[in-house]
């Protein structure tokens, strides 16, 4: 028996014996897409991160406002500051181990290294320019004219400006002096020359014939401006005893950019078709700008950078086709020229040019040029280009999406099913059975070998917990239905499809606007899936375009022809019918695709005039409108948004189950929308449920002390409603809870748990004639840590998984997954729950909520800009499936009552077949000696019936103690 126990223990602690989550598993099901946007060209540069540090990093400041340092070697970010929320402007310098910023009215130093912050300061005035100077202090010159050095997060100094009327326009250092650059308002200039040690101004003014469309440029020794709309070019040294020196530009020119770097400054030309330069010398000494060469027009949208490396300056030429040029600063001798392996035949301008240039032997040269392109539809990607040939690339124009929708993938075998039983559909009973019998047997033939070989593959994947691949792409879904396109539009026109179950890869893009119409471009209004397959994109300027959303080919393209579209919804017609109803302006009805029709009359809200908000009937046979309703808020409120309830909202159950077996019907309305309006003038928001067929008011609720400037979030779901708002100190002149405030509210059909409510005993009612019953309404107030700018709820297919409420927190970057049964409005307050509430899972309420590090679902990844939250069900009713957007694009999948359908990756297979096994092996050592004692038992059943001695006795013999065998002894007792 020892030997035995002693194998089992063996056998167990071979198997394993900790079942864990790590780190490196925290990152299967999610994926995340950092994207900072467009680079600013004067903010874009290469960096030595510290002084011995034996390569340099790309330091770029990009229109929302994120700092960020990119690895050149492949692209990925390094390190990324968001540093205000909303700015489209700013400037960044570089110092000695250092990047110093400015945005809006803040100053902030950075270690190039690992993006620390060092220090920090804020100031009254917003922030014009930047120069960084020595022991990482630097120059700050206002919008109001003055100019401050800042070190250490310290105002040094401050001079105001010589004219208040001036506009402040560039920075520039030269050795101990300092010299900002204004706009007079007689379209003269003022240079003032400012001391870097004492900050005492002195300024000269210039005579300059300045129009709006001329350009300013003021950098290292040099100032250059253009006059007369472009017709003249001035050159000034800065600091010399000169004036200014005059050179004609080109006629035709719609475009001049100037660039410099040392002692050379380059003039770049534009035209509709055609783009050259003109190099100039600068001598300080005798204050003299000299021509030394230019370069041959070639291909318009082309970018320069004028770049120094040791004691010479060199030249890059970027051109829309790929090719690049690389010139010295002498002579207009190309050093070298590079070749892309492919041309780029797209309509694609390059904005900026920045290159790190090494010199090589033999006249060679390493470049390396990383460049920002704008096409149709496209703004900002940016690539790195290394000796004419690109190493990577990032999609920043993604950054800008707008508007998303889902789409289905197809089922491959339900797709090959349909079809053929669409064939047998139009044959008799006897060939349809004929032909499904021929189809099994060719199935069999076809696919049976190859099934029986993959067997004992697929057998040890499962037991090695290989990943399964799934070898079927493009428009085919897998099996558990992990696999969906996200279609969505970027502001500028672009249209791209995402694979979300293949860690957000991109499927294609297309463009939705030319370039002789982005000037006319309003953006996408909305995307629909419209039929299998196929995806609606409406615009807000009326166009209407079908897009097979595999592909990515357009379908059709057309105009609603009744103006611009307010909104517009999709309507479910029955079987696999959907057709679009776009509101124009007048209320004007258009139904798309071209040609559809609507089945019967349709009831829909509108944003009216003066702020109101209407309820229409739309004629299903004219598509005539008809007012209904009009919701009309207070004077001095105004709608800040709409919020309904998702297209798709399964409901498993009608009621609620209590603990003590009773029911809380819910109440179930899918015409329900909430209207939240806000009022600045007396800081307070509103919230009113209505039923939108009717107009009629179901619930409302007014937030006293609600700052209006913040963010005010809410969602919808089955019967009831989360949204977020930030509470002031006081509310009405009375102390209140400051902080952002979480709200959820749950309707039902009556406060007495078994009751239908007042429509209980109706067996037809109309919304029409006001039969709608009104709901019992519980609300519950919570506490919560941090501003939430977007609410989401996860989806499942059937709805029975419990849901949860997916907030977007800017302040700590992430997404949290808040469990309903948290938020639930039941929970007893200043009370523990009784033993009903408990089995129904209610806790005590407590005002405030917590986060819980495990319930953000992003983990350790930083999610900047998120604006929108999607959700779609997965084949398994466990599973949700997320998207979000609007800045960095994300990933993932949850389950919010665990994984219950599917087997997760830590169950052990083989540590249930050795379990198995082992209980065997012990089941078969064990059995003889249970057998064994079974068949004593019965004898000794039997000698204590029928023999006379004592149970002690008995006993004495089967122990041997009275010196006679077991044997005779029931020999005798037999006898």
């Amino acid at each position: 028996m020892r030997l035995f126990f002693r194998a089992l223990l063996g056998v167990l602690l071979l198997l394993p014996t900790v079942s864990a989550t790590y780190r490196d598993e925290a990152y299967q099901n999610d994926w995340h897409i950092a994207l900072i946007g467009a680079s600013i060209p004067s903010s874009t540069f290469f960096h030595r991160p510290a002084l011995d540090a034996k390569a340099s990093l790309i330091y770029t400041l990009t229109s929302r406002s994120i700092l960020a340092a990119i690895n050149p070697r492949d692209g990925s970010i390094i390190w990324r500051h968001l540093l205000q929320c909303g700015a489209s402007s700013g400037v960044a310098r570089k110092a000695e181990g250092v990047v110093i910023a400015a945005v809006d009215r803040d100053v902030k130093a950075f270690d190039a290294m690992d993006g620390k912050l060092i220090w920090e300061t804020a100031f009254v005035e917003k922030i014009k320019d930047l120069q960084a100077t020595g022991g990482n202090a630097a120059i700050v010159l206002f919008e109001n004219g003055s100019v401050a050095k800042v070190s250490g997060g310290k105002t040094i100094w401050e001079s105001p400006a010589a004219d208040g009327k001036d506009i402040p326009q560039s920075l520039s250092i030269q050795g101990n002096n300092v010299f900002s650059l204004y706009q007079q308002p007689s379209s003269g200039l003022r240079i003032a020359t400012i001391p870097t040690e004492t900050g005492i101004l002195s300024s000269s003014s210039i005579s300059a014939y300045i129009q709006p469309s001329d350009k300013i440029y003021g950098s290292g020794p040099v100032v250059a401006w253009t006059e007369n709309s472009l017709s003249q070019i001035k050159f000034l040294v800065i600091g010399a005893k000169s004036s200014a020196i005059s050179v004609a530009a080109p006629g035709g020119v719609v475009d001049i950019k100037f660039q410099a770097s040392g002692k050379t400054i380059l003039v770049h030309y534009e035209t509709e078709d055609k783009s050259w330069a003109e190099v100039y010398g600068v001598d300080q000494v005798n204050g003299a700008v000299n021509s030394l060469y230019s370069l041959d027009a070639k291909a318009a949208r082309s970018a320069f950078s004028v770049t120094e490396s040791g004691s010479e300056t060199y030249i890059t030429w970027t051109l829309p086709n790929g090719e690049s040029f690389l010139y010295g600063s002498k002579s207009a001798d190309v050093l070298d020229s590079y070749a892309p392996d492919s041309v780029n035949s797209g309509d694609v301008s390059v904005l900026n040019a920045i290159s790190e240039i090494i010199p090589k032997m033999e006249k060679k040269y390493a470049v390396r040029t990383f460049i920002t392109t704008s096409s149709p539809g496209f703004h900002g990607n940016t690539y790195l280009i290394r000796n004419g040939k690109p190493i990577w690339s990032r999609p920043e124009s993604l950054v800008s999406a707008t508007a998303a929708a889902w789409v289905e993938l197809l089922d491959p075998a339900a797709e090959k099913v349909a079809e053929e039983l669409d064939v047998e559909g139009h044959k008799d009973v006897v060939g349809a059975y004929v032909h499904r019998l021929t189809r099994h047997a060719h199935e069999l033939i076809t696919y049976g070998p190859g099934w029986l070989t993959s067997i004992p593959g697929r057998v040890m994947d499962a037991f090695l917990n290989n990943e399964i691949k799934d070898e079927r792409g493009g428009k085919w879904r897998d099996f558990f239905g992990f696999r969906k396109y996200a279609v969505f539009a970027t502001k500028e026109g672009g249209l791209v499809a995402l694979d979300v179950g293949r860690r957000g890869a991109i499927v294609w893009e297309l463009s939705l606007v030319s370039s002789e119409d982005a000037g006319q471009w309003e953006g996408v209004q909305q995307i629909y899936e419209v039929s299998k397959g196929t995806a609606g994109i409406i615009t807000f300027g009326g166009e209407y375009w079908e897009v097979d959303a595999f592909e990515g080919k357009v379908l059709t393209k057309g105009v609603n022809g009744g103006g611009r579209v307010k909104s517009s919804a999709i309507l479910e017609r029955g079987g696999k019918s959907k057709v679009i109803m776009a509101v124009l302006e007048g209320d004007k009805i258009a139904l798309l695709p071209p040609g559809s029709s609507l089945g019967e009359p349709t009831y829909i809200v509108v944003r009216g005039d003066a702020g109101h908000l209407n309820g229409l009937r739309v004629d299903n046979i004219t598509l005539a409108t008809v007012k209904t309703w009009d919701f009309a808020p207070q004077p001095t409120e105004k709608i800040h948004s709409i919020i309904n309830r998702p297209a798709y909202d399964p409901i498993a159950s009608i009621g609620r189950v209590l603990g003590d077996r009773s029911v809380m019907y819910k109440y179930i309305n899918m015409n329900l929308i909430t209207i939240i309006t806000t009022d600045p003038s007396h800081s307070s928001a509103s919230i009113y449920i209505l039923e939108s067929v009717s107009g009629v008011i179901l619930y409302s609720a007014i937030h006293a002390g609600a700052d209006t400037t913040k963010p005010i979030t809410a969602a919808m779901s089955e019967n009831w409603l989360v949204y977020s708002y930030f509470g002031t100190e006081e509310a009405n002149g009375k102390p209140a809870a400051k902080g952002y405030h979480l709200v959820v509210s749950e309707l039902f059909e009556s406060r007495s748990p078994n009751s239908r409510g007042s429509l209980a005993a109706a067996q037809t009612y109309s919304a029409l004639a006001g039969e709608i019953g009104r709901p019992h309404v519980l609300s519950h107030s919570y506490i919560f840590p941090a501003e939430i700018s977007s609410i989401g709820v996860t989806t499942t297919k059937q709805g029975i998984t419990t849901r949860e409420v997916l907030a977007m927190m800017p302040w700590s970057s992430s997404i949290i997954a808040l469990p309903k049964r948290l938020l639930d409005p039941r929970r007893p307050v200043d009370r523990d729950p009784n033993e009903a509430e408990r089995e129904e899972g209610l806790m005590k309420y407590a005002p405030a909520l917590e986060i819980d590090p495990r319930s953000v679902i992003n983990h350790k990844r930083e999610l900047l800009g998120i604006t929108d939250i999607v959700t779609t069900p997965a084949q398994l009713e466990s599973t949700s499936i997320i998207f979000a957007y609007g800045g960095d694009l994300f990933g993932t999948r949850v389950t919010p009552s665990m994984p219950f359908d599917v087997l997760g990756k830590g169950f052990s297979k083989i540590q249930l077949v050795g379990t198995i096994l082992a209980l065997g092996v012990g089941v078969g050592f064990v059995s003889p000696m249970v057998r064994r004692k079974q068949i004593n038992q019965r004898w000794l059943a039997l000698i204590l019936i029928f023999s006379k001695k004592t149970k002690s006795d008995i006993l004495a013999v089967f122990s041997g103690k009275l010196g006679i065998s077991k044997k005779i002894y029931l020999s005798l007792v037999f006898c």
